[in-house]
């Protein structure tokens, strides 16, 4: 009873959640890349006029890659000092890269800012709004951990119509053609002369958005329950074994439970960090009647679905299970990839299809936390999902590679394929995926 009307003394929990979106927000525009790379690539093409995208994907690549490596350290930091401290540092980190990017027109310096400088931002503040709404909502795990990342897959539906209407409110095309065959804007055309005022202010808004989404993320008091919620005995027993239930960071990489989730992580997410950075110049190449602008309105609307997907992908885990939802949705995945090549020459189609893999792109970002919590305890959920979370950023580097060294030799309809069947080989290793079991002495 005491725990009860403590529980009613402190703030409301939902506030928590409220900043968690904000900050999810601002962080989510990482998955603008697919509309900006047209903007970007030919602002880089002023200085650097051989440039080409699938240059300029490492860029994008670069930041996934130092996103997930940061939150090795952010998962175990803001376990020490607390996630509004942590997240204001990636504020800080986000708009520092975005604003510096604007004075900057090589590929390198490009890597360093929008790339290197945004993708560390990112990895402070991305596990703090998670961590935190775990604590505060431990009835309802899959469901919050769905609403807390919702906003950063649904951050690219505001910022992607933002950034077209900045810097494209007339919707021409880009009218260059590159040494790849593919289109880009001349150098000399409004469109890329508004570069650099997007980039500034881009850059302040996210610091807004997430510093002050910071300010909220404060922990419960130790011992603070939810009303009316009864926790699990921390030991629990199975088959007459006793079964521990929280396990550090240190005990989990011995795990063959860790490595499993690991893996499946790499070949989910590859899938969908190849559709958001491609579907832009798919539709282009296979559909030229395909306006910028509508484009831009797919990327929006498939940002849309990748934070909806967070929501109902975790509600769908809390009603049968983790593993049940996983197999699930990666065969989804699977069938859209399998048939996004068929798509391009209806617009509304193609609009569907790339909608339905962000929606299944969404659902990893809700489960691997759930599956991580389940398998492995809430208490060190925080530094055991940023090492789990390193599975995204090699995901990002490899589809980054995997386009550079096979993409000229079996296209765009090759590659997709080549996602779909990873997706397959996930659910091959999500099938025999069962609960640690550690005997206690």
């Amino acid at each position: 009873m005491a725990e009860q009307i403590k529980s009613n003394k402190i703030m409301n929990r939902w506030i928590v959640v409220i900043g968690a979106v904000l900050v999810q927000l601002a962080l989510g525009t990482i998955y603008c890349w697919g509309n900006v790379t047209t903007y970007l690539t030919s602002y880089i093409r002023i200085t650097e006029p051989n440039i080409l995208y699938k240059d300029t994907i490492y860029i994008f690549a670069i930041g996934l890659m130092l996103f997930a490596i940061t939150m090795i350290f952010s998962g175990q930091l803001q376990q020490k000092i607390g996630p509004m401290k942590v997240g204001i540092i990636g504020g800080i980190f986000v708009s520092l890269g975005i604003i510096l990017s604007s004075f900057i027109k090589t590929f390198v310096g490009f890597l360093m800012t929008y790339g290197a400088l945004f993708g560390i931002g990112i990895g402070f503040a991305y596990v703090c709004p998670i961590a935190c709404a775990a604590k505060w909502f431990p009835d309802k795990k899959g469901m919050i951990n769905g609403i807390a990342v919702a906003g950063f897959g649904a951050g690219a539906f505001i910022f992607n119509k933002i950034t077209t209407y900045f810097v494209n409110p007339e919707n021409l095309k880009a009218t260059i053609l590159g040494a790849d065959g593919k289109y880009y804007f001349d150098p000399t055309s409004s469109v890329v002369a508004k570069v650099p005022s997007l980039l500034i202010l881009l850059g302040v808004v996210y610091a807004i958005m997430v510093i002050g989404g910071s300010l909220v993320l404060k922990n419960p008091p130790a011992g603070w329950l939810p009303k009316g919620w009864t926790p699990p005995t921390p030991i629990k027993v199975e088959d007459g074994k006793k079964l521990k239930i929280d396990y550090n960071r240190n005990e989990i990489i011995k795990m063959p439970q860790f490595w499993m989730i690991w893996c499946m992580f790499i070949l989910t997410a590859a899938a969908g960090l190849f559709t958001i950075g491609n579907y832009k110049n798919f539709g282009k190449a296979n559909n030229p009647l395909i306006t910028d602008q509508f484009l831009s309105d797919i990327g929006a609307w498939a940002a849309l679905f990748n934070g909806l997907g967070r929501i109902v992908w975790g509600m769908l885990s809390d009603q049968i299970g983790y593993k049940k939802t996983m197999i699930t949705m990666f065969l989804t995945q699977a069938i859209f990839m399998f048939t996004l090549i068929l798509t391009p020459a209806n617009q509304y189609i193609f609009l569907i299809w790339v909608c339905m893999i962000y929606f299944c792109f969404g659902g990893n970002f809700s489960l691997y936390p759930t599956a991580t919590t389940d398998l492995f305890g809430a208490k060190y959920l925080g530094p055991n999902y940023g090492i789990v979370f390193t599975a995204y950023g090699i995901a990002g580097v490899a589809g980054a590679l995997l386009e550079s060294a096979i993409g000229a030799l079996i296209g765009f309809q090759g590659l997709f394929i080549t996602m779909g069947i990873l997706s397959l080989f996930a659910i091959g290793i999500a099938i025999p995926l069962k609960q640690p079991i550690k005997k206690e002495e």
